[in-house]
């Protein structure tokens, strides 16, 4: 462990950046504008699934304020006396609150500009090129792919891995071998979600039998708080 850092801080940067990624930026802004989002589309809380179901400029506060979500997570454990390698804990945290937010009954969604915006506090510089070509590809899988956000996500961070090899991006092997591995996650996560998809129980209807007004009486009904969305 780096000199000075305790178990302390750790839990610390951790607990603030699974905080901050649970923060359910696209189910907030889409239930502003009268929108449930995990009940359109592809059902996931992210700036895509907003695009086509909400609107543009939502997705474009979506992005900003996700990206913002992982930025801050690393810039407050980098207060906290983490670096190197060690900023992978938070990264880490600040995704799986992104896919598992307690405040929509553990749902979200896939992370990536969460991650993208760890990528950017970590290496400001070494990063511009990854993120371009990123959404370059992203851009151009749009009208074709369901998800092109994840695509154009793992295309951003094999460019990262190649600039790595060539040049100084400011992130040690370490570092850029993990964030590889957080980009794997992200893409075999979404990969998954949509695998379950089709069989799966519509979201509206599982709301429904949490909040107990579901109609068939085949389907136990039980008390529960509001659905959130």
């Amino acid at each position: 462990m780096t000199e000075g850092l305790t178990l302390a801080d750790l839990v610390l940067a951790a607990g603030v950046a699974f905080f901050l990624g649970s923060i359910p930026t696209a189910w907030m802004v889409a239930r502003s504008r009268g929108v449930r989002i995990f009940s359109v589309g592809t059902r996931q809380a992210g700036a895509t699934n907003v695009y086509r179901e909400v609107g543009r400029s939502a997705a474009l506060v979506v992005g900003i304020v996700d990206a913002v979500k992982g930025g801050l997570a690393i810039l407050v454990a980098m207060w906290a006396g983490l670096e190197g390698s060690w900023l992978l804990l938070p990264a880490v945290a600040a995704i799986m609150g992104h896919w598992n937010s307690p405040m929509t009954r553990f749902r979200g969604g896939d992370g990536v500009i969460t991650a993208v915006g760890v990528m950017i506090a970590i290496s400001p510089s070494g990063t511009i090129v990854p993120i371009v070509v990123g959404m370059i590809i992203a851009l151009a899988l749009k009208p074709r792919f369901a998800h092109p956000s994840a695509w154009g996500g793992i295309t951003g961070f094999i460019t990262l891995n190649i600039l790595a090899a060539v040049t100084d991006t400011g992130m040690s092997t370490a570092t850029v071998a993990g964030m590889t591995l957080i980009a794997a996650s992200i893409l075999l996560h979404s990969y998954a979600y949509h695998r379950r998809m089709p069989g799966a129980v519509p979201i509206q209807v599982i709301d429904e039998v949490l909040d107990g007004d579901h109609p068939d009486a085949q389907i136990p009904q039980t008390p529960g708080p509001q659905a959130p969305a």
